[in-house]
């Protein structure tokens, strides 16, 4: 055990632990060109807009105390229904944890989750009482601290990107057409919380397996996807078609699949290898497969079955792995499962660095967003200001700059969550104390 406890260290101060959630790596955007917007025939995205920015101390921290001159207006556009079922959900969450949640530092105070949960209560009584949006506005600012996030840039400034639950047809038996196959979570997959070891990698995790007494990396999409390294283990779940729908349920985390009767089950997170992730239109366009300019999840899936030849190298480069579990039936008005436990809301749930940032943290962001129909078309761009809740985390969401939004399931869920890498700003709201 001290041996595989050394390597667990080493290999966590090189950098190679990973956060896995569920739905990992998050977003579409960071999924397809991790340092860039997306490029699925969109639009150079216009000016970010003017948004209200504090002025950060001089210490290098992650959030501060927002100053009253400084705050926006916290206005809320859209239905507030969803915003209720996520608030209550959030209750659900505080009200079934246990003792020995740690407590955050925001600004200035000290945050546990029972003044989390104080002020998930308030925010339920303010919205209950049908407030007008002056005196939402009044009301939240008059009971709440309001904390800025400190961004990528120390002044405020945070990216946006969005995730959705996809749909993808499959079938619970190999066929002729159904036949590529996604997994369970091997029973020698081995997850480390490194939390465990030293209080400052909370929320690291580390996964691997085992041999000759170490802890060494776990195989990776090549081993399993086409030298057959899983098979014979029982641990197929599903079948699908290409292995570009498979890549998509794997960049989202979880999904829907619909089977040949009509059925509708979830497919839902359970582990990764936490090996070196490679969105693959990226890996098209920097094999000179396809240009960069206008590609599309559309475009490169119809480029690999016009190429199959390239399909093993073009896949393989993305070394990560996703393993599931089904769940059946599957309510289309219950989310998948965030990393607080529970399910998350669409339009209401964010997933932040939960090394920064407790779960069930209330939250107030502004930014630049798509504006898209029901049936998915794109009518332009609008600037959006919500409340959302702190409910998820993300392998690609670190640092006070990173924010990625969860827009639920659908069409226009999945033409949002392609589209959306915009600036803005995210405030924190915490009861005052008394």
């Amino acid at each position: 055990m001290k041996k595989v406890t050394l390597v667990i260290f080493a290999l966590a101060l090189a950098g190679c632990a990973a956060g896995a959630r569920k739905s990992e790596p998050a977003g579409a955007c960071p999924a397809l060109f991790p340092s860039g917007p997306k490029c699925e025939a969109c639009p150079p995205c216009p000016a970010c807009p003017s948004v209200a920015v504090a002025t950060k101390p001089a210490e290098a921290v992650p959030m501060f105390l927002a100053t009253p001159e400084n705050l926006p207006v916290l206005e809320d556009g859209d239905d507030l229904k969803p915003l209720m079922k996520a608030a209550l959900l959030n209750r659900a969450y505080f009200q079934g944890l246990k003792g020995g949640a740690p407590a955050y530092t925001l600004g200035s105070r000290k945050i546990t989750p029972r003044e989390l949960s104080e002020s998930t209560e308030e925010f339920i009584k303010i919205l209950e009482s049908s407030p007008t949006a002056r005196d939402l506005d009044r009301r939240l600012k008059e009971k709440f601290d309001i904390f800025q996030m400190a961004g990528r840039d120390s002044t405020g400034t945070v990216v946006f990107s969005s995730y959705y639950e996809p749909t993808l047809e499959a079938s619970l038996k190999p066929t002729a057409e159904y036949k590529y196959p996604i997994y369970a979570k091997p029973d020698d997959l081995i997850t480390i919380n490194l939390e465990d070891f030293n209080e400052k990698f909370r929320g690291e995790k580390l996964t691997g397996q085992l041999k000759s007494g170490a802890l060494i990396p776990y195989i990776d999409r090549e081993q399993i996807d086409f030298e057959g390294a899983l098979e014979g283990r029982g641990l197929e779940l599903a079948w699908f078609r290409d292995r570009a729908d498979i890549m998509d349920l794997h960049i989202e985390g979880s999904g829907r699949l619909a089977l040949p009767d009509g059925s509708v089950i979830k497919a839902n997170f359970a582990s990764t290898n936490s090996l070196k992730f490679k969105g693959w239109l990226s890996a098209l366009v920097e094999a000179g497969a396809m240009p960069r300019e206008g590609i599309s999840h559309e475009k490169g899936k119809q480029y690999l079955l016009d190429h199959p030849k390239e399909e093993r190298a073009i896949m393989s480069a993305n070394r990560r792995y996703t393993f599931f579990k089904l769940e059946r039936p599957a309510d289309p008005e219950v989310g998948p499962t965030g990393t607080y436990g529970l399910p998350l809301t669409g339009w209401r749930s964010i997933a932040i660095d939960n090394n920064l940032v407790p779960m069930g943290t209330i939250a107030y962001m502004r930014t630049t967003m798509p504006d898209v129909d029901a049936e998915g078309t794109l009518l332009g761009r609008k600037l959006d200001s919500r409340f959302v809740f702190c409910q998820d985390t993300g392998g690609a969401i670190k640092s006070p700059g990173r924010v990625d939004f969860f827009a639920g399931n659908g069409k226009k869920a999945r033409t949002f969550a392609f589209k959306l890498w915009d600036q803005g700003t995210l405030h924190l709201l915490v009861l005052k104390e008394n």
